[in-house]
């Protein structure tokens, strides 16, 4: 498999699977990743939170209840408790007892197999968040993943901290609601390597200078074919969707 940064380059689109094939199985669970790759999906997003132990878990949420049995917030449960709950049943009853998984579990499915996309929480959410990203980014690389991964986050703060810890390592910064800043300033200021933006947020400005600056960009979530057409006429990269495998065939 070739690294990521050959595959950007040589790849003149892509789809990337949102927390999985989040729209056939459960956010953020292994079944959900198995889908999509069993789709084909080139890239797969999770998301990253920490227990109250510091185990590093896939999960979007600050708090259990949307998608698990659980209450309260993730960071005050063990990853034993964690562990314990029901993260498939809300979806479909064929997914009752799907767990929340550990980050390795997730690295270990994909390896060989796709790209992975992981988004970072803001700084300010965790105050041990820097010792977190070291070490998911320690995880990533005792599996040899650093040249097949990239951090996301909309806390730009976040993304500057993996580049201190290892330049090389890819990063892609997602637009702050509201921000004006073209993408290639934005980039500048946080030495990233990459940009998204919501779909609602494209514009030719956008395009643009992504297109002149020669800029890896994507949006998110496209779930459509009206949406992923609208999307390729301003020319993305790539476009992040809960339903991957269907918009590969649309």
């Amino acid at each position: 498999m070739m690294t990521l940064r050959e595959f950007v380059r040589s790849t003149p689109f892509f789809i990337i699977a949102h927390r999985g094939a989040s729209g056939e199985a459960p956010e953020n669970t292994l079944a959900s990743v198995r889908i999509a790759l069993e789709g084909g999906a080139k890239m797969v997003e999770v998301d990253l939170q920490v227990s109250h132990d510091d185990q590093l878990m896939v999960f979007h949420d600050n708090i259990l209840g949307r998608t698990t049995n659980g209450h309260g917030y993730i960071k005050n449960h063990d990853a034993s408790e964690l562990r314990s709950l029901d993260a498939g049943a809300w979806f479909g009853p064929q997914f009752a007892g799907e767990p929340i998984p550990f980050l390795h579990e997730i690295l270990d499915l994909i390896k060989d197999r796709a790209y992975l996309n992981l988004e970072i929480k803001p700084l300010q959410e965790d105050p041990n968040a820097l010792q977190t990203i070291a070490k998911a980014i320690g995880i990533i690389k005792e599996r040899g993943l650093q040249a097949y991964t990239v951090f996301a986050s909309f806390d730009h703060h976040a993304l500057a901290a993996v580049k201190e810890i290892d330049p090389t390592l890819h990063t892609c910064a997602l637009n702050v609601p509201g921000d004006t800043r073209l993408p290639s300033e934005i980039l500048t200021a946080c030495h990233a390597d990459a940009f998204g933006c919501s779909i609602h947020e494209l514009t030719h400005k956008r395009a643009d200078d992504c297109a002149e600056h020669q800029i890896p960009w994507g949006v998110y979530t496209v779930n459509t074919v009206e949406e992923l057409h609208k999307a390729l006429a301003y020319g993305v990269s790539a476009v992040v969707s809960n339903h991957p495998n269907a918009l590969a065939s649309p």
